[in-house]
């Protein structure tokens, strides 16, 4: 036990608790943007030209579309445009009230005919322009705000270019791609959503005669009327109230059509046509064609479709002899 003379007292300790609350650092928040495209351009089908590119021009305040250059055919009547959607959804207070910056492009390689798009345009919809950093007609342009939950939409056109049958290139469904970037300014659009230019390229459609039609040598009949014809299936001639002779040769006229495989086409051939020598005759013709012909093999390689054309012609004792020559044309076109 302590001696009494050493015992001290205790003085109590004062213990000073410092409660440090660091201050909430809050990240800062930006609008979110989406942007999407629907419906996309679709100029439906064309035909290819032979040589070089056919070049379309979609107007985007229209849609029209209108061949610029070259010697393809759009099948089509109808309008096309793309139409861009900007959306905003908003989190916080001031979500979605600045300006936002568009950027077009070209996007991808194009498959097929279709070539890469070029002066790729805008027409405003629902959205306002807002100034720099373009103006309608440029690639890159700004919009006025979507607002909070909220769209605004523009439509874009563009020049879309179709090789021709000397390219080499493979025909059938074609697109060339383009991009519609956004972005709240002032920042440069680097996202967004990806369109499409689409189109079914079919090469060009052309007809080749194989043989002409020669009813050969005939002899008329000693009395009275007959016929001289030519069967289109068969080539076969036959002759009533005359005689036939053997050479040279009787045939039927042929035709060969080739384009795009498992296209439908029209094959137009004259009801008649005439022959002239020492007198005029008039041929009625016949033709094997029959219904709804159809090219073989199927789209994005090379079809055919062959026929014949027969016909016959009266002819009498009264006739006058000699050699007789006409001339027919028979066209054909994709249905």
């Amino acid at each position: 036990m302590p001696h009494p003379s050493t015992i001290r007292r205790l003085r109590p300790l004062a213990l000073a608790a410092a409660l440090v609350l660091p201050a909430l650092a809050t990240a800062a928040h930006a609008s979110t943007y989406t942007v999407t495209i629907s419906p996309n351009i679709d100029i439906g089908t064309v035909t290819s030209g032979t040589v070089g590119d056919t070049v379309f021009r979609i107007d985007p305040n229209s849609g029209n579309v209108t061949v610029l250059s070259g010697g393809g055919l759009r099948s089509t009547a109808g309008t096309t445009r793309a139409m861009v959607t900007v959306a905003c959804q908003a989190v916080a207070p001031n979500d979605c009230t600045k300006t936002v910056n568009i950027k077009l492009g070209v996007a991808g390689s194009p498959t097929k005919r279709a070539r890469s798009l070029v002066r790729i345009v805008f027409a405003l919809g629902t959205a306002t322009l807002a100034g720099s950093p373009g103006a309608p007609g440029s690639p890159n342009f700004t919009i006025g705000a979507v607002g909070p939950n909220s769209s605004k939409t523009f439509w874009v056109g563009a020049d879309l270019g179709v090789a021709g049958d000397d390219s080499g290139l493979a025909t059938g469904d074609a697109e060339s791609d383009f991009f519609a970037f956004a972005a709240e300014s002032p920042a440069t659009p680097t996202t967004g959503a990806i369109g499409r230019a689409q189109v079914r390229v079919i090469r060009s459609l052309a007809i080749a005669k194989t043989s002409d039609m020669i009813f050969g040598k005939v002899i008329k009949p000693a009395l009275g009327s007959g016929t001289v014809s030519i069967d289109a299936v068969s080539g076969v001639r036959t002759v009533t109230g005359g005689t036939g002779v053997d050479t040279p040769l009787p045939t039927r006229a042929a035709f060969n059509v080739t384009g795009e495989g498992g296209q439908a086409i029209s094959i137009t051939v004259p009801p008649s046509f005439q022959m002239t020598g020492p007198q005029t005759l008039t041929v009625t013709t016949t033709s094997s064609v029959g219904g709804g012909p159809i090219l073989s093999s199927s789209l994005g390689a090379m079809g055919s479709f062959s026929f014949g054309v027969g016909g016959s012609f009266p002819i009498s004792n009264t006739m006058l002899s000699g050699d007789y020559a006409g001339m027919f044309t028979v066209t054909a076109a994709y249905n």
